[in-house]
């Protein structure tokens, strides 16, 4: 009888231990999972507050870089600004001078009584003796030429006649010089026959850009 009850104790015993080492090893499992999941927050927290710290970074190094690009790029459309305002400053004082220059030649050459029908009359009246005179009219324009303001040399463009023949023009006022002929009309269509150097209408007191003459050769 106390062998048997002796056995049950056994075995009672031994469930316990069984039980109490299960308890055991279940425990440890949760205190490793517990671990394990702790360690994961952390690493997210971890990685969370790199990725922010990299996204502020990034954004003061775009803004940084996007500042540094503005004040670039409106020290580059200031020098644009003063190239282009001095460019302009530039022509709009060579146009001054250009026409005090012009104005000064004008002026000289009207002024100027000796001979004012200019370096090729001479050279008219010896080929009017020579050749029998003919007389056009026609519809004129003007070109500018650099030659007749000082030299007194004018010169005409057109298809009438052939170049290098003198010929002397008339305005309906009857004032007059004496021009070369030193190339052809390019075609227009017919509306002007000639040409004349702006030194020549200077002194024809010509300023309508376009008129009439009387052309004799």
């Amino acid at each position: 009888m106390f062998s048997k009850y002796l056995l049950i104790f056994v075995v009672c015993l031994g469930l316990l231990n069984s039980s109490n080492s299960s308890a055991a090893v279940n425990y440890a499992t949760y205190q490793t999972v517990t671990k394990s999941k702790k360690a994961k927050a952390k690493t997210a927290v971890s990685a969370k507050k790199s990725k922010k710290s990299k996204s502020k970074r990034g954004s003061k190094s775009k803004k940084s870089k996007s500042t540094t690009r503005i004040v670039k790029d409106s020290a580059q459309l200031k020098q644009e600004l003063d190239s282009k305002t001095a460019s302009l400053q530039m022509i709009s004082d060579n146009q001054i001078k250009t026409r005090v220059a012009d104005s000064i030649r004008k002026t000289s050459l009207l002024n100027d009584n000796n001979n004012k029908e200019g370096y090729y009359a001479t050279m008219f009246s010896s080929q009017s003796k020579s050749t029998t005179i003919q007389t056009l009219e026609g519809t004129a324009s003007v070109f500018k030429s650099l030659s007749g303001w000082d030299d007194g040399k004018f010169y005409i463009l057109t298809n009438q006649m052939p170049i290098g023949t003198i010929v002397r023009i008339t305005t309906p006022e009857l004032k007059s010089i004496c021009a070369k002929v030193i190339n052809s009309l390019p075609d227009v269509g017919g509306a002007i026959q000639y040409r004349l150097s702006d030194a020549a209408a200077t002194i024809l007191g010509i300023s309508n850009k376009i008129f009439k003459v009387s052309v004799t050769y």
